[in-house]
């Protein structure tokens, strides 16, 4: 048996992580998380959770795709914000003491987010790159027949696949989450936290598919 592979590693902390944004710009001066969600796992399983209202130093301005999709409530939106220097301390302790931090298509999105959140707070992010797990990239490499090659650097292969599109093939975390006839409520994706239960079941799908 391959116990050093991922999927033994009963002991380690996996940090999933999800922000839902006022758009899809890169920029943080165009484009700031109003809901950043976090889920620490061990052996596959949650064993706690976080679930944010960011407000920051300017009004939150949502695209009106974004408010639909994400059902943006800008009453709840108002009532539970907290501000970011409150939380960031928090996110900072579970990402820089997790073994692994998972999400799905981070390494497209919410790296760069995460990037500015700590150039925000004056401290320097490079040490988590390669923590990281791409959920979306690994789905792409078991699909397109691209498996990870012992030995091979884990963010680099990641990397090649990240931008990688072939028609007909879909990983995103719906179609995932279908394809492995995992039970969840569509009705409540886009919503970070849901997003991320839905993420964690979906990598305990992948990480038998994957040799890491």
């Amino acid at each position: 048996m391959d116990g050093h592979l991922i999927r033994f590693e009963e002991n380690k902390t996996f940090v999933f992580i999800d922000c839902e944004t006022e758009n899809l710009c890169l920029n943080e001066c165009n484009n700031l998380p109003w809901q950043i969600a976090m889920i620490k796992a061990e052996g596959g399983k949650m064993v706690d959770s976080k679930d944010y209202y960011v407000s920051w130093n300017r009004d939150i301005n949502i695209s009106a795709d974004a408010a639909r999709i994400t059902r943006f409530n800008p009453v709840d939106y108002n009532k539970k914000k907290i501000k970011f220097e409150e939380i960031f301390p928090t996110i900072k302790d579970w990402l820089d003491n997790a073994d692994y931090i998972v999400g799905h298509n981070i390494l497209g999105f919410d790296i760069y987010l995460i990037k500015d959140f700590y150039n925000y707070a004056g401290e320097e992010y490079q040490h988590l790159m390669d923590k990281i797990i791409d959920t979306n990239c690994v789905a792409k490499g078991i699909k397109f027949e691209l498996p990870y090659k012992e030995g091979e650097d884990f963010l680099e292969y990641q990397y090649k696949l990240a931008h990688e599109r072939r028609r007909g093939v879909k990983t995103n975390l719906a179609f995932l989450g279908k394809e492995y006839e995992i039970k969840h409520d569509p009705s409540k994706l886009h919503d970070a936290l849901a997003d991320l239960e839905l993420n964690l079941k979906v990598w305990n799908q992948l990480k038998y598919r994957l040799e890491f």
